[in-house]
């Protein structure tokens, strides 16, 4: 089975299967007014005064998806999308299927653009349900979809994308240029590990300005003058020589507290460096 989402429209395709879509036919044909389909296809309207029987249909719809495919968090907005009209289709093997010639373009290293020849509903509503958490325009006039990437994941779903024979009832074929696919691919994964040391120096950043009692935000001047402050309270003289544990606890103390203030002065210095 295979799902698509439009802003009006759940459409649902049923491979191979011919009991299961002629059992929900069945059950349409009983139960709703306004529908229209024909042998292997329907399409079930919005009435407000079927709100009942359209809950409970999606509900036994969602069941089915999720037996087949076990994809619970589509399942999920099947069960929810009742104000869209319900489209289902029966594919089978022996039926002629559409050919999609979809090309790729880099553009600036960044945005990738599926040309498509014409605007495909079905397409653009897979592609922007495909790629969740992220940015994906759609321009029907010149028949591109645009996709700006937000992580390294964007690299995983378009190798699994790219590989693609078939989807929802139709035959795809991608191109592209391959080199500067695998340039992209790269730059993303480059980005991935440059954000990843980042995050671990910003880590250690924020306990060294927490030792200090300061915040990200603060200035040097703030942090210099906390540190003396601290170096003042805990330095080991001002604990006395008679209390062994308690000298122990502020010469370890008095330890850290240099320590964060050395790296904090080498990380100001360096920003310093930069914008100079």
């Amino acid at each position: 089975m295979h799902l698509s989402l439009t802003h009006d429209m759940l459409a649902i395709t049923i491979q191979e299967d011919s009991k299961t879509f002629y059992y929900l036919q069945n059950i349409a044909d009983k139960h709703f007014c306004k529908k229209i389909g024909r042998k292997e296809k329907m399409i079930i309207f919005k009435e407000e005064d079927e709100i009942v029987q359209r809950r409970y249909f999606l509900k036994l719809l969602s069941k089915i998806y999720l037996r087949k495919t076990d994809d619970s968090e589509n399942a999920h907005t099947i069960e929810n999308a009742l104000d869209k009209s319900i489209k289902i289709s029966l594919l089978k093997s022996n039926q002629v299927l559409q050919k999609m010639n979809i090309h790729l373009v880099i553009e600036d290293n960044y945005a990738v653009v599926f040309h498509l020849g014409s605007h495909n509903t079905l397409f653009a509503s897979y592609l922007k349900s495909y790629f969740k958490d992220h940015l994906v325009r759609i321009r029907p006039k010149n028949g591109t979809i645009t996709l700006y990437p937000n992580s390294d994941v964007t690299v995983r779903l378009l190798e699994k994308l790219l590989v693609q024979k078939e989807l929802f009832g139709c035959f795809v074929h991608f191109t592209c240029n391959e080199e500067a696919l695998a340039l992209y691919k790269k730059s993303l994964l480059a980005k991935r590990v440059k954000r990843q040391r980042y995050n671990a120096l910003f880590s250690l950043l924020e306990e060294y300005f927490g030792i200090l009692g300061c915040r990200v935000e603060d200035s040097f001047e703030m942090i210099r003058r906390n540190y003396l402050s601290l170096v003042k309270k805990y330095h080991p003289d001002s604990c006395g020589l008679y209390d062994g544990d308690l000298h122990v606890k502020y010469v370890a103390k008095f330890q850290e507290i240099q320590n964060a203030y050395e790296m904090l002065k080498v990380h100001f210095k360096h920003t310093e460096a930069k914008i100079a």
